[in-house]
Protein backbone atom coordinates (compact mmCIF):
# COMPACT_ATOMS: atom_id res chain seq x y z
CA UNK A 1 0.00 0.00 0.00
CA UNK A 2 3.15 2.81 1.09
CA UNK A 3 4.69 1.31 -2.02
CA UNK A 4 1.57 2.22 -4.09
CA UNK A 5 1.10 5.55 -2.57
CA UNK A 6 5.21 6.43 -3.14
CA UNK A 7 4.41 5.58 -6.99
CA UNK A 8 1.76 7.36 -7.67
CA UNK A 9 2.97 10.56 -5.71
CA UNK A 10 6.62 9.59 -8.22
CA UNK A 11 3.98 9.93 -10.95
CA UNK A 12 1.88 12.64 -10.48
CA UNK A 13 5.55 14.59 -10.33
CA UNK A 14 6.39 13.27 -13.68
CA UNK A 15 3.20 14.28 -14.89
CA UNK A 16 4.22 18.44 -13.55
CA UNK A 17 7.22 17.96 -14.84
CA UNK A 18 8.38 20.07 -17.91
CA UNK A 19 7.81 18.25 -21.17
CA UNK A 20 12.02 18.47 -20.96
CA UNK A 21 12.16 16.73 -18.24
CA UNK A 22 9.84 14.21 -19.52
CA UNK A 23 11.53 13.89 -22.39
CA UNK A 24 14.85 12.79 -20.64
CA UNK A 25 12.73 10.58 -18.53
CA UNK A 26 11.43 8.58 -21.35
CA UNK A 27 14.77 8.57 -23.21
CA UNK A 28 16.02 6.85 -20.28
CA UNK A 29 13.78 4.32 -19.48
CA UNK A 30 14.02 3.68 -23.84
CA UNK A 31 15.17 0.17 -24.42
CA UNK A 32 16.23 1.22 -27.87
CA UNK A 33 18.13 4.49 -26.49
CA UNK A 34 21.73 2.87 -25.44
CA UNK A 35 23.02 6.31 -24.65
CA UNK A 36 21.61 9.89 -25.02
CA UNK A 37 23.55 13.10 -24.42
CA UNK A 38 22.02 16.66 -24.26
CA UNK A 39 24.19 19.32 -26.09
CA UNK A 40 22.74 22.28 -24.26
CA UNK A 41 23.54 24.96 -26.28
CA UNK A 42 22.42 23.63 -28.90
CA UNK A 43 19.20 22.41 -27.51
CA UNK A 44 19.35 18.60 -29.19
CA UNK A 45 20.03 15.19 -27.71
CA UNK A 46 22.69 12.65 -29.52
CA UNK A 47 21.52 9.08 -29.25
CA UNK A 48 22.85 5.96 -29.49
CA UNK A 49 20.35 3.40 -30.63
CA UNK A 50 20.69 0.10 -30.49
CA UNK A 51 20.87 -1.87 -33.98
CA UNK A 52 22.35 1.33 -35.72
CA UNK A 53 25.83 2.16 -36.14
CA UNK A 54 25.62 5.97 -36.57
CA UNK A 55 23.97 8.20 -34.06
CA UNK A 56 20.62 10.24 -34.31
CA UNK A 57 19.90 13.78 -33.46
CA UNK A 58 16.58 14.95 -32.54
CA UNK A 59 15.64 18.67 -30.77
CA UNK A 60 14.78 19.15 -27.39
CA UNK A 61 11.18 19.67 -26.53
CA UNK A 62 8.75 20.98 -27.23
CA UNK A 63 9.63 19.77 -30.76
CA UNK A 64 8.11 17.00 -31.82
CA UNK A 65 10.91 15.21 -32.91
CA UNK A 66 10.99 12.63 -30.85
CA UNK A 67 7.79 11.44 -31.47
CA UNK A 68 9.25 10.95 -35.05
CA UNK A 69 11.50 8.48 -33.46
CA UNK A 70 9.36 6.62 -31.41
CA UNK A 71 6.44 6.58 -34.73
CA UNK A 72 9.81 5.67 -37.45
CA UNK A 73 11.89 3.95 -35.62
CA UNK A 74 11.14 2.46 -32.59
CA UNK A 75 7.76 1.44 -34.18
CA UNK A 76 8.88 1.18 -37.76
CA UNK A 77 5.62 2.25 -39.10
CA UNK A 78 7.16 2.27 -42.65
CA UNK A 79 8.05 -1.77 -42.30
CA UNK A 80 4.94 -3.05 -43.69
CA UNK A 81 5.68 -0.39 -47.24
CA UNK A 82 9.33 -2.40 -47.06
CA UNK A 83 7.94 -5.90 -46.92
CA UNK A 84 5.24 -4.81 -49.34
CA UNK A 85 8.26 -3.74 -52.26
CA UNK A 86 10.24 -7.37 -50.83
CA UNK A 87 7.26 -9.66 -51.38
CA UNK A 88 5.93 -8.23 -55.23
CA UNK A 89 9.08 -7.60 -56.54
CA UNK A 90 12.68 -8.14 -57.38
CA UNK A 91 14.17 -4.61 -56.76
CA UNK A 92 17.30 -4.09 -58.13
CA UNK A 93 20.13 -2.91 -56.90
CA UNK A 94 20.71 0.77 -56.39
CA UNK A 95 16.54 0.29 -54.97
CA UNK A 96 15.35 4.08 -55.99
CA UNK A 97 13.58 5.47 -52.37
CA UNK A 98 12.03 8.67 -52.45
CA UNK A 99 11.30 10.33 -48.63
CA UNK A 100 9.15 13.24 -49.82
CA UNK A 101 8.44 14.99 -46.19
CA UNK A 102 11.44 13.92 -44.95
CA UNK A 103 11.30 16.01 -41.68
CA UNK A 104 14.57 15.51 -40.02
CA UNK A 105 15.49 12.27 -42.09
CA UNK A 106 14.37 9.60 -39.39
CA UNK A 107 12.69 7.62 -42.03
CA UNK A 108 15.15 8.39 -44.88
CA UNK A 109 17.82 6.96 -41.90
CA UNK A 110 15.16 3.80 -41.47
CA UNK A 111 15.06 2.76 -45.30
CA UNK A 112 18.82 3.17 -45.46
CA UNK A 113 19.03 0.57 -42.95
CA UNK A 114 16.59 -1.12 -44.07
CA UNK A 115 17.80 -0.98 -47.96
CA UNK A 116 21.53 -0.74 -47.97
CA UNK A 117 21.77 -0.40 -51.19
CA UNK A 118 19.20 2.14 -51.82
CA UNK A 119 19.17 5.39 -53.45
CA UNK A 120 17.28 7.78 -51.57
CA UNK A 121 15.84 11.32 -52.35
CA UNK A 122 14.89 13.23 -48.85
CA UNK A 123 13.34 16.11 -49.50
CA UNK A 124 12.55 18.42 -46.93
CA UNK A 125 11.55 22.07 -47.24
CA UNK A 126 11.38 23.81 -43.99
CA UNK A 127 14.62 25.17 -42.91
CA UNK A 128 14.71 24.37 -39.55
CA UNK A 129 13.75 20.58 -40.11
CA UNK A 130 16.28 20.53 -42.69
CA UNK A 131 19.09 21.67 -41.19
CA UNK A 132 18.35 18.57 -38.26
CA UNK A 133 17.81 16.24 -41.37
CA UNK A 134 21.79 16.97 -43.01
CA UNK A 135 22.73 15.83 -39.22
CA UNK A 136 21.11 12.85 -39.24
CA UNK A 137 22.17 11.70 -42.59
CA UNK A 138 25.40 13.23 -43.41
CA UNK A 139 27.71 10.19 -42.81
CA UNK A 140 25.04 8.68 -46.21
CA UNK A 141 26.59 8.98 -49.00
CA UNK A 142 23.22 7.57 -50.62
CA UNK A 143 20.62 9.55 -49.26
CA UNK A 144 20.66 12.76 -51.10
CA UNK A 145 19.09 15.75 -49.11
CA UNK A 146 17.14 18.14 -51.03
CA UNK A 147 15.67 21.51 -49.34
CA UNK A 148 12.54 21.46 -51.92
CA UNK A 149 9.23 21.29 -51.75
CA UNK A 150 7.15 18.11 -53.87
CA UNK A 151 5.09 20.06 -56.57
CA UNK A 152 2.65 19.28 -59.14
CA UNK A 153 3.96 21.60 -61.51
CA UNK A 154 7.54 22.46 -62.99
CA UNK A 155 9.24 25.62 -61.92
CA UNK A 156 7.29 26.52 -58.96
CA UNK A 157 8.51 28.41 -56.07
CA UNK A 158 7.02 27.72 -52.33
CA UNK A 159 7.15 29.25 -48.78
CA UNK A 160 6.49 28.30 -45.58
CA UNK A 161 2.78 28.11 -44.68
CA UNK A 162 0.44 27.71 -41.18
CA UNK A 163 1.10 24.73 -39.41
CA UNK A 164 -1.38 21.89 -39.54
CA UNK A 165 -3.09 20.10 -36.83
CA UNK A 166 -1.02 20.71 -33.41
CA UNK A 167 1.02 22.62 -35.05
CA UNK A 168 4.28 21.12 -34.11
CA UNK A 169 7.83 20.53 -36.55
CA UNK A 170 6.36 17.65 -38.03
CA UNK A 171 2.85 19.32 -38.92
CA UNK A 172 4.92 22.45 -41.42
CA UNK A 173 3.00 23.21 -44.76
CA UNK A 174 4.16 25.21 -48.04
CA UNK A 175 2.03 26.97 -49.98
CA UNK A 176 2.80 28.15 -53.71
CA UNK A 177 4.20 31.95 -53.53
CA UNK A 178 6.20 33.20 -56.21
CA UNK A 179 8.73 35.60 -54.21
CA UNK A 180 8.97 31.66 -51.93
CA UNK A 181 12.96 30.82 -51.32
CA UNK A 182 12.09 27.27 -51.90
CA UNK A 183 12.44 25.69 -55.22
CA UNK A 184 9.69 22.88 -56.36
CA UNK A 185 10.79 19.40 -57.70
CA UNK A 186 8.05 17.40 -59.75
CA UNK A 187 7.78 13.63 -59.17
CA UNK A 188 8.30 13.52 -62.96
CA UNK A 189 11.60 15.13 -62.64
CA UNK A 190 12.88 13.39 -59.69
CA UNK A 191 12.59 9.96 -62.09
CA UNK A 192 14.61 11.87 -64.76
CA UNK A 193 17.31 12.16 -62.15
CA UNK A 194 17.56 8.72 -61.06
CA UNK A 195 16.42 4.97 -62.72
CA UNK A 196 12.97 5.84 -64.27
CA UNK A 197 11.27 4.08 -61.33
CA UNK A 198 10.43 4.59 -57.82
CA UNK A 199 11.10 1.35 -56.32
CA UNK A 200 9.22 3.27 -52.41
CA UNK A 201 7.66 6.11 -52.80
CA UNK A 202 6.50 7.72 -49.30
CA UNK A 203 4.37 11.16 -49.28
CA UNK A 204 3.86 12.79 -46.59
CA UNK A 205 3.13 16.70 -47.06
CA UNK A 206 0.80 17.83 -44.91
CA UNK A 207 -1.97 17.91 -47.22
CA UNK A 208 -0.08 19.23 -49.59
CA UNK A 209 -0.93 15.63 -51.51
CA UNK A 210 -3.74 16.91 -52.68
CA UNK A 211 -2.38 19.25 -55.14
CA UNK A 212 -0.07 16.28 -56.54
CA UNK A 213 -3.52 14.27 -56.87
CA UNK A 214 -5.69 17.07 -58.66
CA UNK A 215 -7.66 15.59 -61.38
CA UNK A 216 -5.64 18.22 -63.79
CA UNK A 217 -2.47 17.19 -62.88
CA UNK A 218 -0.05 14.75 -64.69
CA UNK A 219 0.22 11.48 -62.41
CA UNK A 220 2.34 9.22 -65.10
CA UNK A 221 4.83 8.97 -62.35
CA UNK A 222 2.62 6.39 -60.91
CA UNK A 223 2.90 4.01 -63.61
CA UNK A 224 6.80 4.03 -62.79
CA UNK A 225 6.04 3.73 -59.11
CA UNK A 226 6.22 -0.05 -57.33
CA UNK A 227 5.09 0.96 -54.12
CA UNK A 228 3.29 4.07 -52.65
CA UNK A 229 3.12 5.19 -48.90
CA UNK A 230 1.33 7.67 -48.13
CA UNK A 231 -0.13 9.59 -45.14
CA UNK A 232 -3.67 11.57 -46.52
CA UNK A 233 -4.80 14.06 -44.47
CA UNK A 234 -8.58 13.95 -44.08
CA UNK A 235 -9.06 17.60 -43.26
CA UNK A 236 -9.19 17.88 -47.19
CA UNK A 237 -11.11 15.37 -47.82
CA UNK A 238 -9.69 13.99 -50.72
CA UNK A 239 -8.92 10.42 -49.53
CA UNK A 240 -11.30 8.64 -51.72
CA UNK A 241 -10.18 10.70 -55.03
CA UNK A 242 -6.91 9.42 -54.11
CA UNK A 243 -7.90 6.32 -54.11
CA UNK A 244 -9.49 6.05 -57.51
CA UNK A 245 -6.94 7.74 -59.08
CA UNK A 246 -4.64 4.73 -57.88
CA UNK A 247 -7.20 2.17 -58.82
CA UNK A 248 -7.36 3.38 -61.88
CA UNK A 249 -3.81 3.37 -62.42
CA UNK A 250 -3.47 -0.33 -60.94
CA UNK A 251 -2.84 -0.16 -57.67
CA UNK A 252 -4.10 -2.74 -54.80
CA UNK A 253 -4.91 -0.28 -51.79
CA UNK A 254 -4.09 -1.66 -48.16
CA UNK A 255 -4.78 0.87 -45.33
CA UNK A 256 -1.98 0.96 -41.88
CA UNK A 257 -3.00 3.02 -39.25
CA UNK A 258 -2.27 6.48 -40.50
CA UNK A 259 -0.55 4.98 -43.72
CA UNK A 260 -2.15 3.65 -47.24
CA UNK A 261 0.29 1.73 -49.23
CA UNK A 262 -0.64 1.43 -52.84
CA UNK A 263 1.22 -1.86 -54.74
CA UNK A 264 1.73 -1.22 -58.26
CA UNK A 265 0.15 -4.59 -59.68
CA UNK A 266 1.05 -3.49 -63.42
CA UNK A 267 4.59 -3.76 -62.54
CA UNK A 268 4.44 -6.99 -60.20
CA UNK A 269 2.81 -8.38 -63.91
CA UNK A 270 6.01 -7.04 -65.44
CA UNK A 271 8.51 -8.68 -63.45
CA UNK A 272 6.97 -11.73 -63.54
Amino acid sequence: MIFEKNLRKLYNAFLKGSPQKRLQYDLQRSSFVSKAKLKKQEAHYRLELKNYTNPFFIRNRPSSDYDVLRQVIFEAEYETACTALELNFQPGEPITIVDAGANIGLTSRFFAERFPLSVIYSLEPEPQNFKMLLKNVGNFGNIKPLQKALSAEPGKRFAIGKPMRDGADWATTTQESSNGTIPGITLLELLNEGTGFFDLLKIDIEGAERFIFKSQVNQDFLDRTKVLVIEIHDEFDIRSSIYHILRKRGFNILEQGELTIGINTKLIDLES
